[in-house]
């Protein structure tokens, strides 16, 4: 249906609610000085206060100001963004450029009913337009109005003399859902991934840098007058020492417990236990991160474009553009893999920094958070029809001869020092260090040797590689910026080449399409192909 929106050239301004966002934004990024200026106060002294309250106010009046001269609208196939009093910026992106329309809600925003958008190209890492905060129905407004230029070709949709903007109705587009998380699914990937241990990482640096440990074993009569005076000892002198042997002292000091308490036996089992305890609970910590982030998770299709959406406390809807799609990743770490499930990352052409982890990056990073492999061929089809059965068409190429064993040489290498070293103390511990690791290593080149493939089909090409962690990555010929072939020095010993494919795609798959230790004369052969296929080689 073909409608014109007469109300589309009107400017438009933020939900009165911005100002109220803003303000919190900055008093949650003024934490420190405003506990700095309360503490000044209560001493009698009112400077803390006095410049608290200036930097409040000056923020406070930017806000004001961002608030009062922010406008968007759509006009001609453009959005036009104005904001600013004394710098003024005025900024046109056009509708056929945009790549990502995001909406991020916590739980205000759910409550009041509104959300920060983000606008985002192909030209970079930054969004062109930030929107903090709109109405839910101004962002679904504008968000048809989006993608109905971009599904529509405006040239041949109005006359010349007609000066409205012609608008395709997309409330006639039907969504076909293509993936849905179940809770239990959620909470399993949280229990298999490591975001636990992330977030204990960082509370033990915290506990390390204040010396809690120390100062607990320091006060404990459990534990010998000897460690304690060493402990004490280091405290007076204001320095943490090595690492190591604060750690050691950490577990001697454990160990001493446990060992008066339940005897030797008894406290390789309750430290044994602890451990397992610890692991735990670390894992739980991931599973809670999970289902706060990928709780009720929906993958649809409507039209040309897929839309994410997943959270718990803080909501996060992302639209990607099949067309706008550079990478598709399929990634399965050892645990995961274990359990017949994979996650799917893409890339599309600027689109968000490589680690950024805000409700914004589900789009990308983690567009399919976990599935079951076997949903994979699927979701591959429904993202681009020339995926279909992909796995039984492709062909693998071989890797060049010897590659197993120059990736062994370097093992080699290293085993040799260490078990020289080691002869100095005994021959015989030297001999069962060098044999068993040099077993251990010939097996491990076997499975990184095999588990590099890459094959070239009529759209594209393909790269696997990884033993812990497998990714399978797909790239279109259409989609690539460069193609280059690199041979160091031991690459011309070898007579090999390292082939590198580039796309404008921003990198949260983590998975560059850099084929090592191909046959020199098969990877001119296969650069030559892909400029045929239509890009132009870089270096």
């Amino acid at each position: 249906m073909i409608a014109l929106n007469k109300d589309r050239n009107a400017s438009r301004r933020l939900h009165p609610l911005s100002l109220l966002f803003e303000f919190a934004s900055i008093l949650r990024a003024n934490v420190i000085p405003t506990v700095a200026a309360i503490v000044s106060t209560s001493r009698g002294g009112w400077v803390g206060i006095a410049v608290g309250a200036v930097v409040f106010g000056i923020s406070a009046a930017i806000a004001i100001i961002r608030y009062a001269t922010f406008r968007y609208r759509i006009v001609d196939g453009e959005l036009i963004v104005d904001s600013g009093l004394i710098n003024h910026v005025h900024r046109t992106v056009p509708l056929s450029k945009i790549q990502n329309i995001d909406l991020s809600q916590n739980l205000f925003h759910r409550i009041l009913r509104v959300g920060e958008v983000r606008v985002e190209t192909a030209s970079g890492k930054e969004a062109e337009a930030v929107m903090r905060v709109i109405a839910i129905k101004e962002y679904s407004q504008l968000r048809d109005e989006l993608l109905s230029f971009r599904n529509s070709d405006r040239k041949e949709a109005q006359p010349e003399t007609v000066q409205e903007a012609t608008v395709i109705d997309t409330s006639t587009q039907t969504s076909e859902l293509i993936l849905k998380l179940p809770t239990r699914l959620v909470i399993l990937a949280g229990f298999l991934s490591n975001r636990g241990e992330v977030v204990a990482g960082v509370v033990f640096g915290f506990l390390w840098q204040q010396r809690f440990a120390d100062k607990w074993f320091a006060s404990q009569t459990w534990a010998k007058e000897s460690l304690r005076e060493s402990i004490r000892e280091s405290m007076r002198e204001g320095t943490q020492g090595n690492s190591i042997s604060q750690a050691f002292r950490w577990v001697r000091g454990v160990v001493e417990y446990l060992g008066t308490q339940t005897g030797s036996a008894g406290a390789i089992l309750l430290m044994l236990i602890g451990i397992t305890v610890l692991f735990a609970i670390l894992r739980t910590f991931s599973a809670v991160w999970y289902v706060l982030k990928f709780y009720g998770y929906r993958l649809e299709r409507v039209g040309d474009s897929v839309h994410v959406r997943c959270g718990l406390l803080t909501k996060v809807s992302a639209t990607i553009p099949l067309g706008r799609i550079q990478l598709i990743s399929v990634q399965q770490k050892w645990l995961i893999r274990q359990f017949g499930l994979a996650t799917i990352r893409i890339e599309t052409a600027g689109g968000g920094e490589k680690n950024s982890d805000d409700a914004t990056s589900i789009g990308r990073k983690w567009f399919v958070p976990i599935v079951n492999f076997s949903d994979v061929p699927r979701i591959l089809a429904i993202l681009d029809p020339k995926l279909a059965g992909m796995e039984e068409r492709i062909e693998w190429q071989p890797q060049a001869a010897g590659t197993k064993a120059r990736m062994f040489r370097s093992i080699l290498v290293i085993v040799t020092i260490i078990s020289l070293t080691i002869f100095y103390w005994s021959i015989v511990a030297g001999l069962l260090f060098g044999i068993a690791f040099l077993s251990l290593g010939w097996m491990y080149v076997g499975k990184k040797a095999k588990s590099r493939r890459y094959a070239r089909t009529d759209w594209g090409v393909v790269y696997r590689s990884g033993t812990w962690e497998r990714k399978t990555s797909i790239a279109f010929f259409d989609k690539f910026q460069s193609v280059a072939l690199n041979q160091s020095p031991f690459d011309r010993r070898w007579k090999m080449a390292t082939l590198k494919v580039d796309t404008a795609a921003s990198g949260p798959a983590n998975h560059r399409i850099e084929v090592k230790y191909l046959d020199a004369e098969r990877a001119g052969r296969e650069l030559q192909a892909i400029v045929q296929a239509g890009l132009a080689p870089n270096g």
